[in-house]
């Protein structure tokens, strides 16, 4: 039997490897890595859900949430990035409740941080970059992913390097720290949006967009339609889930980054990724295979397109409740979606349902 540690919805648990969610983390140690965007909202209005369990003393439209959370203890993970390939130490540390998700540069003078808010996205390719004066944290998406996953509201994320470790190119060796570390309960509420109407925002030259819909799920369900048209060696692929702790665990956290052959030449011969080779990186051919490696789902593209939006909605400061629909969309779009969201908020700072059309 091994300690009880915190599961993802504030239960106490004392499975035995195996028996649950956490168990998969339990044998994890200090992590070594072996165009335009139009926006078009269609009376969109989100509501605020807060409060303490049991709701009591709660403004009229709002509905009681689950507590904040964050780590039990530190965990550790190092390896290197995967663009830079310079090797990174990062710490993952308890936070108050309130304190958000937050980055701290410690190879830099000052230690400065950068809060994972949309507002700090630096636009950056195949990738989400956050800065802030002097702390800059590049490929921060995956691992923004697990933390929302598993619903971690409060967590100081220290490194000594410019960019978020790659691991195996997932989510599940941060899953693995996280849990390994334990959860713990804050005892105050949640912030979270329930999506009450359409919103779409879209790039028509592209063809691609996002749209946030209401749905009667308490979770969010995200539906993404993966497409590179006709001439890709990648299939199309379309995927939905409802992302709990226990499915983000167990359909989406395993799920690794990929890349065309053509994609791979390019981005070595800019500098990135000159590292890696094809057994640390899914990379499909121009036949459609994938050499010196194999997929650990038959649709394991479409499910890390799914990765990405969890992390990259993150960026909006609340956890969501709906439908999240999105064809071919990237992490531009994902980042105009979390910053509306994060606008609707902001604009109707305490209200328990918020209006926002054009002018929001």
């Amino acid at each position: 039997m091994t300690d009880p540690v915190h599961c993802p919805g504030i239960r106490p648990c004392s499975e035995p490897v195996g028996g649950c969610i956490c168990a998969v983390a339990r044998r994890y140690v200090f992590g070594v890595w072996t165009g335009r965007c139009a926006v078009q909202t269609v009376g969109a209005r989100v509501a605020v859900m807060s409060g303490r369990f049991g709701g009591a003393g709660m403004a009229a439209g709002e509905r009681s949430g689950p507590e904040q959370q964050t780590l039990r203890k530190p965990a550790g993970l190092r390896g290197p990035g995967l663009f830079h390939g310079q090797i990174v130490k990062m710490r993952l540390l308890p936070a108050a409740a309130g304190t958000g998700i937050r980055f701290r540069r410690v190879d830099l003078a000052g230690a400065p941080e950068v809060a994972a808010s949309v507002e700090h996205v630096q636009p950056g390719a195949r990738r989400t970059i956050l800065t802030s004066g002097a702390a800059r944290v590049e490929t921060t998406e995956h691992l923004l992913a697990a933390l929302a996953g598993l619903r971690v509201d409060n967590c100081v994320v220290e490194l000594d390097g410019p960019e978020v470790p790659a691991m195996d190119g997932s989510a599940m060796p941060f899953c693995e720290a996280i849990l390994g570390a334990g959860l713990c309960g804050q005892g105050v509420s949640r912030r979270v949006l329930r999506i009450a109407e359409l919103q779409r925002i879209s790039e028509p030259a592209s063809g691609q967009w996002i749209e946030c819909i209401p749905s009667g799920s308490d979770d969010l369900v995200i539906d993404y339609r993966l497409d590179y048209g006709a001439e890709s060696p990648l299939p199309s692929q379309s995927w939905a889930i409802e992302v709990t702790p226990e499915l983000f665990l167990r359909e989406i956290a395993a799920a690794r980054t990929f890349v065309m052959a053509a994609e791979v030449e390019a981005l070595q011969a800019a500098g990135f990724g000159r590292h890696l080779t094809r057994r640390e990186l899914v990379v499909f051919e121009a036949d459609g295979s994938v050499q010196e490696n194999s997929l650990r789902w038959s649709n394991e593209p479409v499910r890390h397109k799914v990765l990405d939006c969890i992390g990259d909605l993150a960026l909006s400061g609340f956890s969501s409740t709906g439908r999240i629909v999105a064809c071919r969309s990237g992490h531009k779009l994902n980042h105009v979606m979390a910053r509306v969201l994060s606008t609707i908020v902001s604009t109707e700072a305490g209200h328990p349902v918020m209006s926002a059309g054009r002018a929001a």
